[in-house]
Protein backbone atom coordinates (compact mmCIF):
# COMPACT_ATOMS: atom_id res chain seq x y z
CA UNK A 1 0.00 0.00 0.00
CA UNK A 2 1.36 3.43 -0.93
CA UNK A 3 2.37 5.76 1.90
CA UNK A 4 0.08 8.48 0.55
CA UNK A 5 -2.89 6.13 0.79
CA UNK A 6 -2.04 5.23 4.38
CA UNK A 7 -1.60 8.94 5.16
CA UNK A 8 -5.00 9.79 3.69
CA UNK A 9 -6.64 7.07 5.78
CA UNK A 10 -4.72 8.10 8.91
CA UNK A 11 -5.82 11.73 8.56
CA UNK A 12 -9.42 10.57 8.25
CA UNK A 13 -8.94 8.58 11.46
CA UNK A 14 -7.62 11.75 13.13
CA UNK A 15 -10.81 13.59 12.09
CA UNK A 16 -12.95 10.80 13.53
CA UNK A 17 -11.00 11.11 16.80
CA UNK A 18 -11.88 14.82 16.75
CA UNK A 19 -8.33 16.14 16.55
CA UNK A 20 -8.12 19.84 15.70
CA UNK A 21 -7.81 21.04 12.10
CA UNK A 22 -4.47 22.59 13.00
CA UNK A 23 -3.09 19.25 14.27
CA UNK A 24 -4.35 17.35 11.23
CA UNK A 25 -2.90 19.95 8.87
CA UNK A 26 0.43 19.73 10.71
CA UNK A 27 0.49 15.92 10.41
CA UNK A 28 -0.29 16.15 6.71
CA UNK A 29 2.52 18.64 6.12
CA UNK A 30 5.14 16.84 8.23
CA UNK A 31 4.50 13.38 6.76
CA UNK A 32 4.25 14.90 3.28
CA UNK A 33 7.85 16.10 3.56
CA UNK A 34 8.98 12.53 4.30
CA UNK A 35 6.91 11.04 1.46
CA UNK A 36 8.53 13.39 -1.08
CA UNK A 37 11.98 12.57 0.31
CA UNK A 38 11.44 8.80 0.07
CA UNK A 39 10.16 9.07 -3.50
CA UNK A 40 13.01 11.34 -4.60
CA UNK A 41 15.93 9.68 -2.82
CA UNK A 42 14.91 6.00 -2.91
CA UNK A 43 12.14 5.85 -5.53
CA UNK A 44 9.87 4.19 -2.96
CA UNK A 45 6.12 4.70 -2.56
CA UNK A 46 5.06 1.50 -0.80
CA UNK A 47 5.03 1.77 2.99
CA UNK A 48 6.07 -1.90 3.29
CA UNK A 49 9.35 -1.12 1.53
CA UNK A 50 10.31 1.74 3.85
CA UNK A 51 13.24 0.65 6.01
CA UNK A 52 14.78 2.03 9.17
CA UNK A 53 17.87 3.09 7.21
CA UNK A 54 15.68 5.29 4.98
CA UNK A 55 14.36 7.16 8.02
CA UNK A 56 17.82 7.50 9.56
CA UNK A 57 19.18 8.93 6.31
CA UNK A 58 16.24 11.35 6.22
CA UNK A 59 16.95 12.54 9.77
CA UNK A 60 20.66 12.89 9.02
CA UNK A 61 19.98 15.08 5.98
CA UNK A 62 17.62 17.25 8.02
CA UNK A 63 20.33 17.94 10.60
CA UNK A 64 22.17 20.07 8.05
CA UNK A 65 19.50 22.77 8.19
CA UNK A 66 17.02 22.01 10.99
CA UNK A 67 17.17 22.08 14.79
CA UNK A 68 16.85 18.95 16.91
CA UNK A 69 13.46 19.89 18.35
CA UNK A 70 11.98 20.29 14.87
CA UNK A 71 13.45 17.00 13.65
CA UNK A 72 12.18 15.16 16.72
CA UNK A 73 8.68 16.47 16.06
CA UNK A 74 8.82 15.12 12.50
CA UNK A 75 10.02 11.75 13.78
CA UNK A 76 7.27 11.65 16.41
CA UNK A 77 4.63 12.25 13.73
CA UNK A 78 6.14 9.57 11.47
CA UNK A 79 6.03 7.06 14.32
CA UNK A 80 2.32 7.78 14.76
CA UNK A 81 1.70 7.00 11.08
CA UNK A 82 3.66 3.75 11.18
CA UNK A 83 1.97 2.73 14.43
CA UNK A 84 -1.39 3.24 12.72
CA UNK A 85 -0.22 1.14 9.74
CA UNK A 86 0.62 -1.73 12.12
CA UNK A 87 -2.74 -1.45 13.90
CA UNK A 88 -4.52 -1.68 10.54
CA UNK A 89 -2.35 -4.66 9.45
CA UNK A 90 -0.71 -2.77 6.59
CA UNK A 91 2.63 -3.55 8.27
CA UNK A 92 3.72 -6.57 10.29
CA UNK A 93 5.83 -4.41 12.58
CA UNK A 94 6.76 -0.79 13.15
CA UNK A 95 10.24 -0.64 11.64
CA UNK A 96 10.92 2.86 12.96
CA UNK A 97 9.55 2.46 16.48
CA UNK A 98 13.04 2.17 18.00
CA UNK A 99 14.64 4.94 15.94
CA UNK A 100 16.07 7.22 18.62
CA UNK A 101 15.20 10.87 19.02
CA UNK A 102 18.01 13.39 18.74
CA UNK A 103 19.57 14.86 21.84
CA UNK A 104 18.23 18.37 22.33
CA UNK A 105 19.83 21.40 23.89
CA UNK A 106 18.41 22.81 27.08
CA UNK A 107 15.67 25.22 26.07
CA UNK A 108 15.78 28.62 27.76
CA UNK A 109 12.51 30.51 27.56
CA UNK A 110 13.21 34.18 28.19
CA UNK A 111 10.05 36.10 28.81
CA UNK A 112 8.72 39.45 29.96
CA UNK A 113 9.21 40.86 33.44
CA UNK A 114 6.47 42.41 35.59
CA UNK A 115 7.26 45.98 34.57
CA UNK A 116 7.12 45.16 30.87
CA UNK A 117 3.74 43.43 31.19
CA UNK A 118 2.32 46.31 33.25
CA UNK A 119 3.58 48.80 30.65
CA UNK A 120 2.07 46.76 27.80
CA UNK A 121 -1.31 46.87 29.52
CA UNK A 122 -0.97 50.59 30.26
CA UNK A 123 -0.09 51.27 26.61
CA UNK A 124 -3.61 50.29 25.56
CA UNK A 125 -5.32 51.46 28.77
CA UNK A 126 -4.46 55.10 27.96
CA UNK A 127 -7.26 55.24 25.39
CA UNK A 128 -10.91 54.52 26.13
CA UNK A 129 -12.10 53.56 22.63
CA UNK A 130 -13.38 50.04 21.90
CA UNK A 131 -10.32 48.75 20.02
CA UNK A 132 -7.84 50.01 22.64
CA UNK A 133 -9.88 48.51 25.47
CA UNK A 134 -10.20 45.23 23.57
CA UNK A 135 -6.45 45.07 23.02
CA UNK A 136 -5.79 45.88 26.68
CA UNK A 137 -7.96 43.00 27.89
CA UNK A 138 -6.43 40.63 25.33
CA UNK A 139 -3.00 41.30 26.89
CA UNK A 140 -4.50 40.80 30.36
CA UNK A 141 -6.10 37.46 29.45
CA UNK A 142 -2.81 36.15 28.05
CA UNK A 143 -0.87 37.28 31.12
CA UNK A 144 -3.43 36.30 33.77
CA UNK A 145 -4.77 33.03 32.33
CA UNK A 146 -1.99 31.63 30.13
CA UNK A 147 -4.29 30.87 27.21
CA UNK A 148 -3.07 30.01 23.71
CA UNK A 149 -3.76 32.50 20.90
CA UNK A 150 -6.38 30.26 19.30
CA UNK A 151 -8.08 29.80 22.67
CA UNK A 152 -8.32 33.57 23.11
CA UNK A 153 -9.87 33.95 19.65
CA UNK A 154 -12.42 31.20 20.34
CA UNK A 155 -13.33 32.45 23.83
CA UNK A 156 -17.08 33.00 24.09
CA UNK A 157 -19.11 34.94 26.64
CA UNK A 158 -20.67 31.69 27.85
CA UNK A 159 -17.17 30.49 28.85
CA UNK A 160 -16.81 33.26 31.47
CA UNK A 161 -18.02 32.44 34.99
CA UNK A 162 -17.75 34.37 38.27
CA UNK A 163 -14.32 33.09 39.29
CA UNK A 164 -13.16 30.86 36.45
CA UNK A 165 -13.10 30.39 32.68
CA UNK A 166 -14.18 27.06 31.20
CA UNK A 167 -13.45 26.22 27.58
CA UNK A 168 -12.24 23.51 25.23
CA UNK A 169 -8.56 23.83 24.42
CA UNK A 170 -6.08 21.94 22.29
CA UNK A 171 -7.28 18.45 21.38
CA UNK A 172 -10.87 19.44 22.31
CA UNK A 173 -10.05 18.91 25.99
CA UNK A 174 -12.13 20.76 28.58
CA UNK A 175 -10.01 23.13 30.63
CA UNK A 176 -10.70 25.40 33.58
CA UNK A 177 -8.50 28.33 34.60
CA UNK A 178 -9.06 30.71 37.55
CA UNK A 179 -10.48 34.15 36.83
CA UNK A 180 -8.99 36.75 39.17
CA UNK A 181 -11.14 39.57 40.61
CA UNK A 182 -8.94 42.03 38.67
CA UNK A 183 -9.56 40.34 35.33
CA UNK A 184 -13.24 39.76 36.08
CA UNK A 185 -13.69 43.50 36.65
CA UNK A 186 -11.63 44.31 33.56
CA UNK A 187 -13.78 42.03 31.38
CA UNK A 188 -17.01 43.60 32.68
CA UNK A 189 -15.69 47.08 31.98
CA UNK A 190 -14.63 46.02 28.48
CA UNK A 191 -18.07 44.50 27.78
CA UNK A 192 -19.69 47.84 28.66
CA UNK A 193 -17.38 49.61 26.21
CA UNK A 194 -18.06 46.98 23.52
CA UNK A 195 -21.83 47.25 24.00
CA UNK A 196 -21.68 51.04 23.82
CA UNK A 197 -19.57 50.95 20.66
CA UNK A 198 -21.95 48.71 18.72
CA UNK A 199 -25.08 50.48 20.05
CA UNK A 200 -23.74 53.79 18.73
CA UNK A 201 -23.12 52.54 15.20
CA UNK A 202 -25.43 54.08 12.60
CA UNK A 203 -26.40 50.72 11.13
CA UNK A 204 -27.38 47.73 13.28
CA UNK A 205 -24.84 44.92 13.34
CA UNK A 206 -25.32 41.54 14.92
CA UNK A 207 -22.36 40.77 17.17
CA UNK A 208 -21.02 37.23 17.21
CA UNK A 209 -20.93 35.67 20.67
CA UNK A 210 -17.17 35.89 21.08
CA UNK A 211 -15.48 37.89 23.82
CA UNK A 212 -13.07 39.52 21.37
CA UNK A 213 -14.50 40.69 18.06
CA UNK A 214 -13.50 42.92 15.17
CA UNK A 215 -14.91 46.40 14.42
CA UNK A 216 -17.63 44.69 12.42
CA UNK A 217 -18.59 42.42 15.32
CA UNK A 218 -17.12 39.23 13.89
CA UNK A 219 -14.77 36.70 15.46
CA UNK A 220 -11.07 37.45 14.95
CA UNK A 221 -10.36 35.08 12.05
CA UNK A 222 -6.71 34.22 12.73
CA UNK A 223 -3.85 34.75 15.16
CA UNK A 224 -2.10 37.42 13.06
CA UNK A 225 -3.98 40.31 14.67
CA UNK A 226 -3.33 38.96 18.19
CA UNK A 227 0.39 38.71 17.46
CA UNK A 228 0.37 42.28 16.13
CA UNK A 229 -1.39 43.55 19.27
CA UNK A 230 1.33 42.04 21.48
CA UNK A 231 4.21 43.01 19.20
CA UNK A 232 3.05 46.64 18.86
CA UNK A 233 2.79 46.96 22.64
CA UNK A 234 6.28 45.47 23.05
CA UNK A 235 7.77 47.93 20.58
CA UNK A 236 5.99 50.91 22.11
CA UNK A 237 7.10 50.23 25.70
CA UNK A 238 10.65 49.15 24.83
CA UNK A 239 10.71 45.49 25.82
CA UNK A 240 14.28 44.21 26.21
CA UNK A 241 16.09 43.02 23.06
CA UNK A 242 16.92 39.70 24.74
CA UNK A 243 13.24 38.78 24.50
CA UNK A 244 13.47 37.47 20.96
CA UNK A 245 9.89 36.22 20.73
CA UNK A 246 7.69 39.23 21.40
CA UNK A 247 4.58 37.14 20.99
CA UNK A 248 1.36 35.87 22.54
CA UNK A 249 3.16 32.67 23.52
CA UNK A 250 5.74 34.65 25.48
CA UNK A 251 2.91 36.00 27.64
CA UNK A 252 1.89 32.37 28.21
CA UNK A 253 5.48 31.70 29.36
CA UNK A 254 5.22 34.72 31.67
CA UNK A 255 2.05 33.28 33.23
CA UNK A 256 3.67 29.88 33.80
CA UNK A 257 6.84 31.29 35.32
CA UNK A 258 4.89 33.57 37.67
CA UNK A 259 3.00 30.53 38.96
CA UNK A 260 6.26 28.61 39.42
CA UNK A 261 7.80 31.47 41.37
CA UNK A 262 4.67 31.65 43.53
CA UNK A 263 5.14 28.03 44.57
CA UNK A 264 2.42 26.39 42.45
CA UNK A 265 3.38 22.77 41.75
CA UNK A 266 4.33 21.66 38.26
CA UNK A 267 1.40 19.26 37.87
CA UNK A 268 -1.14 22.01 38.58
CA UNK A 269 0.58 24.37 36.15
CA UNK A 270 0.56 21.63 33.52
CA UNK A 271 -3.21 21.25 33.96
CA UNK A 272 -3.78 25.01 33.78
CA UNK A 273 -1.73 25.29 30.58
CA UNK A 274 -3.48 22.31 28.99
CA UNK A 275 -0.27 20.36 28.43
CA UNK A 276 -0.80 16.67 27.67
CA UNK A 277 2.76 15.91 28.78
CA UNK A 278 4.32 17.35 31.93
CA UNK A 279 7.73 17.33 30.18
CA UNK A 280 6.49 20.26 28.10
CA UNK A 281 5.78 22.18 31.30
CA UNK A 282 9.23 21.36 32.67
CA UNK A 283 10.85 23.52 29.98
CA UNK A 284 9.51 26.54 31.88
CA UNK A 285 11.74 25.58 34.81
CA UNK A 286 14.86 25.82 32.65
CA UNK A 287 14.50 29.57 32.34
CA UNK A 288 14.62 30.31 36.06
CA UNK A 289 18.01 31.71 37.01
CA UNK A 290 19.96 30.48 40.03
CA UNK A 291 19.27 33.77 41.83
CA UNK A 292 15.52 33.43 41.24
CA UNK A 293 15.55 29.86 42.57
CA UNK A 294 17.49 30.94 45.68
CA UNK A 295 15.17 33.88 46.35
CA UNK A 296 12.04 31.77 45.90
CA UNK A 297 13.18 28.95 48.18
CA UNK A 298 15.06 30.88 50.87
CA UNK A 299 11.98 31.76 52.89
CA UNK A 300 10.31 28.35 52.67
CA UNK A 301 13.05 25.87 53.60
CA UNK A 302 11.80 23.22 56.08
CA UNK A 303 13.61 24.66 59.11
CA UNK A 304 12.62 28.23 58.22
CA UNK A 305 8.98 27.15 58.27
CA UNK A 306 9.48 25.43 61.63
CA UNK A 307 11.05 28.60 62.99
CA UNK A 308 8.15 30.73 61.75
CA UNK A 309 5.72 28.28 63.35
CA UNK A 310 7.71 28.69 66.59
CA UNK A 311 8.54 25.00 66.71
CA UNK A 312 12.28 25.70 66.88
Amino acid sequence: MEINEVLEEYLLDCKIRNLSKKTISSYNYQIGIFVKYIETEFNEKDIVKVKKIHVKKYLLDLQESKKSNYINQLLKTLKLLFRYAVEENYLDKNVIDNVSYLKTERVLLNTFNDTEVANMIEHYAKNTDFISQRNKVIIEVFADCGLRAQEVRELKNENIYDNYIKFWGKGRKERIVPLSPYLSYSLKKYNRVKKGYFNNLRSYREIEDYVFVSKSGNQLKNNVLLEKIVRDACNEVGVRDEIQRKSCHSLRHYYAQKLLKSGVNLYTISRLLGHSNIKTTQTYLNSLTNDEILNDVQGITPLTVLLLDKKL
